[in-house]
């Protein structure tokens, strides 16, 4: 916020964008100062992204005004106007070194020679900066998410370092390394770096931000100081509705098992049991490599492991995807971009791509087309997917509205055990809540879920039963009555863990696992 002395690091008056006749930002002002953040906040589709790529150079408004520390400008060129982006999507070069990946834009020597030692004093010095230590000589591949992160940020802070835009920074790191990070951010800001914070986590919003700047549907609606604003009405701004607080009410599951896992092991985890019931939400918690993932694409046949898996009490052999899909079960991947979605097919393409078999004409070679819309047309409805048309390229949807596409693509199979990965991994807050809604709908009506989550309030608020794994290991089950989360987060993270036998991971009570 302003201290009264210095002018703003960036100024913009009524910033407006449209693509193909389509306004996507639509009058956005504010000012940013010295050593401030500010969060951007609102629901995916917003203008978010749009406004981003604005401020930092990489699209032109088509209307309003910019100016620089006072100075108007006609076109904001970022590093030459100290404006830095640390995209979503990192742009770092896996098989080259830390030091080359940070001085990568301006490699120090000749275009004959790169001088590789001064580039590792600079980089070992925007290390120092940042205040954390990684080996400079290392490949970016060695590294975990957070150190990625970090290097990511070095680098942006290398060519500018008045104004650094963080675009859904968090994602992908587990909470010791979002903790660095923020300790990155407090430390940038004393030394009067301001900073633009894009996140759909609440919690992160409030313990990091100054003040707010809230879009919907393209239009600026609010903006302020962050500790004047209470959290509720500050999603209700997002997403032009409240959202119920309210615990969420489970049904009772049915008797009838619909899925069963009896000792699967792999190299990633090991003699792992459990069933679902039909109606049931089971969900499963870990930290980050502790092997969860891995245990649901073994159950859709995705990844080979040893065991078995039953549905509705038959064995299914072999375990593939065909066969799991046969039988009813669908499993919507973690990682929508590379292994959910078909990035340049249309939306229609995407949601009926599970259930092609169901258009083809028997008689005339080809699909209906017109079965395929009217299905389509059913899912964009139901999942409240918002687009320009069916046709559209599923690539130019937000990533909410991706996963909403992609969730109704194995929706329209009608499946009867539904292995969900992250479902709400980088929406906004409405969407989540469209789909945690959903999620209970589908189990209310006799589906069997199995939920993997790194959110623990999600899992939670959703579950039924709730098994801990870590280091591959199943090491903890939980019925809901009894959920403690301080209990679930040890379990989970504690490196005290003396492994069990394998006949059973829960010590002589094999019964409160199933």
């Amino acid at each position: 916020m302003s201290n009264g002395v210095d002018p703003p690091i960036l100024s913009v008056r009524n910033l407006k964008k449209s693509f193909s006749g389509k306004t996507v930002v639509d009058g956005v002002s504010f000012d940013i100062y010295p050593g401030e953040i500010i969060a951007l906040v609102g629901e995916n589709g917003a203008g978010k992204s749009t406004t981003k790529n604005m401020l930092c150079g990489l699209l032109k408004p088509d209307a309003g005004e910019v100016f620089i520390q006072g100075e108007k400008v006609e076109h904001i060129v970022g590093y030459d106007h100290g404006i830095s982006a640390v995209h979503q999507e990192l742009s770092l070069f896996q098989s080259l070194t830390v030091a080359a990946n940070i001085c990568m834009t301006q490699l120090p020597g000749s275009a004959a020679r790169v001088n590789w030692k001064e580039a590792d004093d600079i980089a070992q010095e925007q290390l120092a900066y940042l205040g954390i230590d990684i080996d400079t000589k290392a490949t970016v591949e060695s590294l975990g998410a957070g150190k990625q992160q970090v290097v990511e940020i070095a680098k942006a802070l290398l060519r500018a370092d008045k104004l650094l835009i963080l675009d859904e920074p968090t994602t992908s790191l587990t909470a010791p390394e979002r903790a660095k990070l923020f300790h990155i951010m407090d430390n940038l800001k004393a030394k009067g770096v301001s900073m633009i914070f894009i996140s759909h986590f609440m919690d992160e919003i409030y313990k990091v931000s100054d003040r707010y700047i809230v879009l919907r549907d393209g239009k600026q609606v609010g903006q302020g100081d962050i500790d004047k604003m209470p959290r509720n009405q500050l999603e209700a701004l997002m997403v032009g509705r409240t959202l119920a607080e309210s615990k969420i009410e489970l049904h009772e599951p049915e008797d009838e098992e619909a899925l069963r896992v009896e000792h699967l092991s792999s190299y990633d985890f090991h003699d792992i049991n459990f069933t679902v019931r039909k109606g049931e939400i089971l969900g499963i918690a870990g930290l980050m490599g502790a092997g969860r993932t891995e245990v649901a694409e073994a159950i859709f046949g995705i990844r080979k492991a040893k065991g078995c898996v039953y549905i509705k009490g038959e064995q299914i052999s072999p375990v593939t995807i065909a066969n799991m899909m046969h039988h009813h079960v669908c499993y919507v991947t973690e990682d929508r971009k590379t292994r959910g979605i078909f990035s340049n097919r249309s939306v229609r393409e995407n949601i009926t791509a599970a259930n092609i078999g169901g258009f083809v004409r028997r008689k005339i070679k080809g699909l209906g087309f017109n079965k395929e819309t009217e299905m389509s047309q059913t899912v964009i409805d139901s999942m409240k997917v918002a687009l320009p048309h069916m046709e559209s390229r599923i690539s130019n949807l937000s990533g909410g509205n991706q996963q909403k596409v992609l969730l109704g693509r194995w929706l329209a199979t009608e499946p009867e055990v539904i292995i969900f990965d992250e479902p709400t991994k980088g929406v906004d807050i409405g969407a989540k809540f469209d789909i945690h809604n959903m999620i209970v709908d589908l189990a209310k009506r006799g589906a069997a879920v199995l939920l993997v989550s790194s959110d623990l309030p999600e899992l939670l608020d959703l579950t039924h039963r709730l098994l801990v794994m870590r280091t591959g290991h199943l090491v903890g089950s939980f019925h809901r009555k009894d959920y403690d989360a301080v209990n679930i987060i040890s379990l989970a993270a504690s490196s005290a863990y003396e492994k069990k036998t394998k006949e059973n991971a829960y010590g002589d009570h094999e019964e409160s696992v199933v």
